[in-house]
């Protein structure tokens, strides 16, 4: 699963363009195409860049970084990039580790002396990998009452039992990088950010990445907003220092290129320490990390979400190339990221394929009526205690689908692959894993998602209806 985001709601949203529309040629000019289709139907503002094999290709700003003075995005504006943060605090940890200042196979207690019984197991890997079991902090919390000690973020949670025995599960939680935060101090004996910028901004040169966000020290800032009816709104500047090694970066679209190349490239782990920090364990994720994929199809990739800030940081090894998305519009409670990922997945396959087929095009590819026929049925999400039924039918050459119940009209799918379609009215993606009759919906209005199963023709009439 490439992303992580929600199952599917079908809403029609603005019209696309006609399929009839003539593509641009260059992959610039496809990129740009692709994020003014976002921007004009979805009301994306940030900045997107992409470049391949150390060469800038693609680099422009869509909306303004601050929009009550409509001040343009430039290339070294700077977006609060929440869990991108984590493949940093994971890079540290590594560097210790080959400083010989610890192991990533230290238990936790190591470093929390205090820590109860039911941590024993728990190792740094386990925070690296969100397979501790430790319960998350209420994140909402945090910022409305930061900043805090590590006391007061660790107080009443070691009482807590933990969720899952250590390793058996992945559970995503920001508590494990908060912690590793607090590892990076006490191994290092300096604080989180004085390493960071002394071990890795530094000597890469990252001039725009950083911890403290304020308007007087940081300049060149993006300012975070979300979507109302009377447009775009301003969010609070909320200190996130308490969260140091979970999400408390900045950086710039020009620096997480350089980041990225330099961390595949070798420039800043060894290759041992490389290899550990991009091995997929449970669900893909290795260490602030996800991969997903294989060959030329491999994306190694992380998004980040504060209030008011959405980003997409991917590097695919098989073109070399990397791709940033950074927006400052959210909707309230980082839910929904309008146009983000959409275009961020666009500017990723084109990554991949110079050929691909952009939803933004409206172009689609031809598939046999035998594959689409093959699609046909009625599939239920993974989650079992509230299933949602899909539909999917076949009818004038084309596949359809609508939520069980819903009484608006099926949307009609278009190929992008034999097995990835698109719904052209919205951010939504549908692919198929042909072999185990699996079907993945990426609704990109959202964040977390699930998984969706064919439900065989003889339980097709015994099984729950989904919701209306």
């Amino acid at each position: 699963m490439r992303r992580l985001v929600s199952v599917l709601a079908i809403f029609l949203a603005a019209a696309v363009l006609p399929a009839s529309a003539q593509a641009p040629i260059s992959p610039a000019s496809r990129m740009d195409h692709a994020a003014l289709f976002y921007r004009k139907r979805d009301g994306f503002s940030g900045m997107a860049a992409v470049a391949r094999n150390h060469q800038l290709i693609f680099q422009r700003g869509y909306g303004y970084a601050n929009l009550e003075w409509q001040i343009a995005f430039t290339p070294d504006t700077r977006f609060r990039i929440g869990s991108i943060s984590k493949q940093f605090t994971a890079a540290a940890i590594l560097l210790l580790q080959e400083d010989g200042k610890l192991k990533t196979s230290d238990p936790i207690s190591r470093y929390y002396p205090n820590s109860p019984p039911a941590w024993s197991k728990i190792t740094l890997r386990n925070l690296l990998t969100h397979t501790s079991g430790i319960p998350d902090v209420d994140f909402g919390l945090i910022l409305k009452y930061s900043p805090h000690t590590p006391e007061e973020l660790m107080k009443g949670i070691p009482e807590k039992p933990l969720e899952f025995e250590p390793g058996s599960k992945i559970e995503y939680g920001n508590i494990n990088y908060m912690l590793l935060g607090r590892v990076v101090e006490q191994a290092s004996g300096m604080p989180y950010c004085r390493f960071l910028q002394e071990r890795i901004f530094q000597p890469l040169q990252l001039t725009e990445t950083g911890c403290d966000w304020n308007s007087t020290l940081v300049s060149h800032r993006a300012y975070g907003y979300r979507p109302s009816s009377h447009g775009p709104v301003g969010v609070e500047d909320d200190d996130l220092s308490s969260i140091a090694g979970a999400g408390n970066l900045y950086s710039s679209t020009g620096d997480l290129i350089r980041w990225t190349e330099a961390l595949h490239g070798g420039k800043v782990l060894s290759q041992g320490s490389l290899t550990e920090m991009v091995t997929p364990l449970l669900n893909g994720y290795g260490y602030g990390l996800q991969i997903d994929g294989e060959g030329k199809t491999l994306d190694i990739f992380h998004n980040g979400t504060v209030d008011g800030f959405f980003s997409c940081l991917d590097y695919i090894p098989g073109t070399k190339t990397t791709v940033v998305v950074l927006s400052n519009l959210v909707t309230e409670g980082n839910q929904t990221t309008p146009g983000t990922l959409a275009l961020d997945t666009e500017l990723v396959h084109l990554a991949m394929n110079g050929d691909a087929i952009l939803p933004s095009e409206g172009k689609e590819a031809s598939v046999s009526e035998n594959i689409l026929r093959g699609y046909v049925g009625r599939y239920r999400s993974s989650n079992p205690e509230h299933p949602l039924f899909v539909l999917l039918t076949f009818a004038d050459g084309h596949l359809y689908v609508q939520n069980e119940g819903a009484k608006t009209s099926p949307s009609r799918m278009m190929a992008e692959t034999p097995s990835k379609f698109y719904l052209a009215k919205q951010e939504a993606e549908l692919t198929f894993d042909p072999g185990s009759g699996g079907l993945e919906i990426v609704d990109f209005s959202s964040i977390w998602g699930d998984a969706y199963t064919r439900v065989p023709e003889s339980q097709a009439q015994t099984t729950k209806q989904g919701p209306n």
